[in-house]
């Protein structure tokens, strides 16, 4: 396994597995089928998704053929549900159909998500961890529905394993990035040494959880508890008693000024509702059974469409190439706490949610300085699109004055305009309207803005 194309299908592999885990064990809880089954199932699936979404952003598979196979793929998912399941033999064929297909369009959004996702460190403990937290959220709400599954031991030891070969894998490939092959240690022993210790932790948490089952331990965690319980209790006496008195203080002091409660005289009552009576022959309308068929029809078919849609449109923003978060990883090592990581993700949701219900209508910018900065981006767009897009590095000035002081590739016989009499005077006037606008505290006016619109509209023209 010294290939760094077998060390990346290895991570892949692995992802899948921690993906697979919880979402075969979500459905085994909702469904009472096969956990290990199903588990093998959604791990070949977000595997062949995630092998996709590779080969694409590799260059290796047309956008549209990519979209074609995923969809494919979560039709193929989707009949192998229904034929494992015996959907036939069942009186709501449309409803397995279509959780079936929901299902299995999931599964290949998650490994289209683990394909586009760099292979980092931090990303595969991310991974790890999140397929984890959701194995145990949904064991926690199949105890809570009143469901014991016999697979959740297996499960959660699973999980724990797949998430730190999966870690180890990647960690191992990303430090043996800068080794020559030759001298490069092989992985073998080093997975080995990793699985070692997450069974051995097992091990000592399961030898735990029967120690704590012995009754001379429980019964000294009963007498601790009942310490702690008569503890609290004293402190709530103390906390009790201050307030009391601290109430009477300010009892005293309104009383000082002739300050008492108020109790009212005359308190109102109630008027008597009069008794319900009941309706006999209360009949409501009900849709026939033929509109109430149509619109099942027309429900399930919007869901499977949806779903598809959702798995072709996720191919969507995967570029051809490697991109250069794929090659050049920079790795942070930070601590986060819960609080942290719920307002990223709500952060996170609140931008998109933004960012795709305020992307159709642009607003107009409301003072002279966005006008300024709106005309500019504008003009840049123009620019890119002409081959002359701005650098990284670059500033809008030596930008601005490169672009005038390039050959003009046309000739026209047209009258000359302010830009083009003195590209460069209209390439430093642009400049320093923009960086008046966007740098500087003095204020932009209206004249200024329509002055930089009208040398923006003429410049490289």
């Amino acid at each position: 396994m010294r290939s760094r194309s077998n060390l990346e299908f290895a991570g892949l592999a692995l992802g899948a597995a921690a993906e697979g885990i919880w979402s075969g064990s979500l459905a085994a809880a909702l469904t009472g089928a096969s956990a290990a089954a199903l588990a093998v199932f959604a791990c070949v699936t977000v595997a062949a998704a995630a092998y996709l979404a590779r080969r694409l952003s590799l260059s290796e598979v047309g956008e549209r053929a990519a979209r074609l196979l995923a969809v494919t793929l979560a039709l193929v998912a989707a009949g192998v549900l229904l034929a494992a399941g015996h959907a036939w033999a069942h009186h709501a064929l449309l409803w397995q159909a279509v959780r079936d297909v929901v299902y299995g369009g999931g599964l290949v959004l998650l490994g289209i998500s683990l394909g586009r996702a760099r292979q980092s460190p931090e990303a595969a403990a991310r991974r790890a961890v999140r397929g984890f937290t959701l194995l145990c959220v949904v064991l926690v709400c199949a105890a809570l529905a009143g469901s014991e599954p016999g697979w959740a031991s297996g499960a959660v030891v699973a999980s724990l394993v797949v998430g730190g070969l999966l870690v180890a894998m990647v960690r191992y490939r990303d430090l043996t990035d800068l080794v020559d092959a030759a001298e490069r240690l092989p992985a073998w022993p080093w997975l080995l040494a990793v699985l070692g210790a997450v069974l051995g932790v097992l091990a000592i948490g399961a030898l735990v959880s029967q120690v704590l089952r012995v009754d001379l331990v429980l019964g000294a965690l009963d007498v601790f508890a009942g310490l702690l319980r008569y503890a609290l209790d004293g402190v709530a006496y103390v906390l009790g008693y201050a307030g009391a008195g601290l109430l009477r203080g300010i009892a005293w002091l309104l009383a000082l000024v002739h300050v008492h409660a108020w109790h009212p005289h005359r308190v109102p009552q109630l008027v008597q509702r009069p008794p319900a009576l009941s309706q006999r022959h209360a009949g409501g309308f009900k849709f026939p059974s033929v509109l109430r068929l149509i619109g099942t029809a027309l429900g399930a078919l919007v869901a499977m469409g949806l779903s598809l849609a959702l798995v072709a449109l996720a191919l969507r923003r995967i570029r051809r190439g490697l991109r250069a978060e794929a090659t050049i990883v920079e790795e942070r090592e930070a601590l986060a706490s819960l609080r942290s990581v719920a307002g990223e993700f709500a952060a996170r949701l609140g931008r998109r949610l933004r960012s795709r219900l305020w992307a159709p209508r642009r607003l107009d910018p409301r003072t002279p300085a966005e006008r300024v900065r709106r005309s500019y981006e504008e003009l840049e767009h123009r620019l890119s699109r002409a081959g002359r897009s701005r650098l990284p590095g670059v500033t809008v000035r030596d930008h601005l004055t490169a672009v005038a002081a390039a050959p003009a590739t046309d000739d026209r016989s047209e009258p000359a305009t302010e830009a083009a009499a003195s590209p460069s005077s209209a390439a430093a006037d642009l400049a320093a309207l923009y960086e008046l606008a966007r740098y500087s505290a003095h204020v932009v006016d209206a004249a200024q803005a329509h002055r930089f619109e009208s040398l923006a509209r003429t410049f490289a023209a």
